[in-house]
């Protein structure tokens, strides 16, 4: 790891801020965002970590981070003037809470299929009470991995550091470390004030890749952490299993429950329309519902191959053994092989 010279404010640093971000994109934005609605009166640290695995890249900056609290945030979201002093405020407000976040909202500027998107993330429909991370919802103050995302999320910066990444996690990281941190009694918020806009996939092909990775990474997190297992995560399993299911059972009682399902989907594809005022969302979403389902399904199957491989390369490590496992590949390697390309820049705000 290579730290490009640091430009210093010399003024004494409260809150700090830690932005992944791949080697080939720009972080030029946020850091200008966050120059604009920086609070008065706090200095910020901006640490960059340029790389291609998250978890690591959040790790590292975690352990140069200086800051009473600690903000996470991606490198292509916009922080709204004012976000930044109502967390604050919170955690005056609530000395025993350490962790605050709240949902991600689709920018008014995006075209039409990017809020369809947006719609899918934050609808019942597809996402349950994961809904909350990208509508907003209600105050809680029982908060968990269900409504938190790491896109924006704030931390007391000593229960982080205690508290850092599975570096073999991603994605889904955050909600590994959040049940962590909830097994062990750490108190946390959801707040819709505490919301960002992020950008959402420009074409299908990206929309459905990061749907199948969720999957994926929800089924590697199951294996990695069976207690983790949460039936309503794999309802999309169950369903697509059905649909393959309707080929060797005809009969018309059994195609009862596809009937349900194609009333739900007509349901809320009709309360897209309603809510966003365009009849265009029906047609639209009355297709993306359905295949959110299947490619996250389809990446719950895909993440037992790759879930299992990394287990077992986690087995091998503690017992000592070199050999690599039938099925290993790239990917169980990857996070190892990520940390040696990774280089910080830290920008002082004051």
């Amino acid at each position: 790891m290579r730290t490009p010279k640091e430009n210093t404010s010399g003024n004494k640093k409260e809150i700090s801020i830690i932005i992944p971000s791949a080697p080939d994109r720009s972080f030029s934005k946020i850091v200008e965002n966050l120059r604009r609605v920086k609070p008065d009166g706090i200095a910020m640290q901006v640490i960059v970590v340029k790389g291609t695995w998250p978890p690591i890249q959040r790790n590292l900056g975690i352990k140069k981070a200086t800051g009473e609290y600690i903000f996470l945030f991606d490198d292509d979201i916009e922080i709204p003037a004012g976000t930044i002093e109502k967390v604050l405020l919170k955690f005056k407000r609530h000395p025993k809470i350490a962790v605050i976040g709240g949902p991600n909202l689709t920018p008014p500027e995006n075209n039409f299929i990017q809020h369809c998107f947006g719609f899918a993330h934050g609808s019942w429909f597809t996402a349950g009470k994961t809904s909350a991370r990208y509508s907003p919802s209600k105050e809680s103050i029982t908060a968990n991995e269900d409504t938190l995302i790491s896109c924006n999320l704030a931390f007391r910066g000593e229960k982080l550091k205690a508290n850092p990444f599975d570096p073999a996690i991603f994605p889904n990281e955050e909600n590994d470390l959040l049940a962590r941190m909830s097994m062990k009694g750490v108190g946390m918020i959801y707040t819709p004030e505490f919301f960002v806009y992020h950008h959402r996939r420009k074409t299908f092909r990206a929309y459905f890749t990061q749907i199948f990775n969720w999957g994926k990474g929800r089924m590697k997190r199951t294996i990695a952490r069976p207690k983790s297992f949460s039936p309503s995560f794999f309802v999309p399993l169950v369903f697509l299993l059905y649909l393959i299911s309707l080929a060797v059972f005809q009969t018309w009682w059994y195609a009862l429950p596809l009937l349900a399902y194609l009333l739900l989907d007509i349901w809320f594809s009709i309360e897209s329309a309603r809510k966003n005022r365009r009849p265009c969302y029906f047609w639209v979403m009355l297709v993306i519902f359905p295949l959110t389902h299947i490619f996250y399904a389809l990446g719950l199957i895909w993440g037992i191959q790759s879930g299992l491989a990394a287990k077992n390369s986690e087995h091998q490590k503690k017992s000592g053994s070199g050999k690599t496992t039938p099925g290993q590949g790239k990917n169980s390697a990857r996070p190892e092989q990520s940390a040696k390309n990774m280089h910080l820049i830290e920008i002082h705000i004051s």
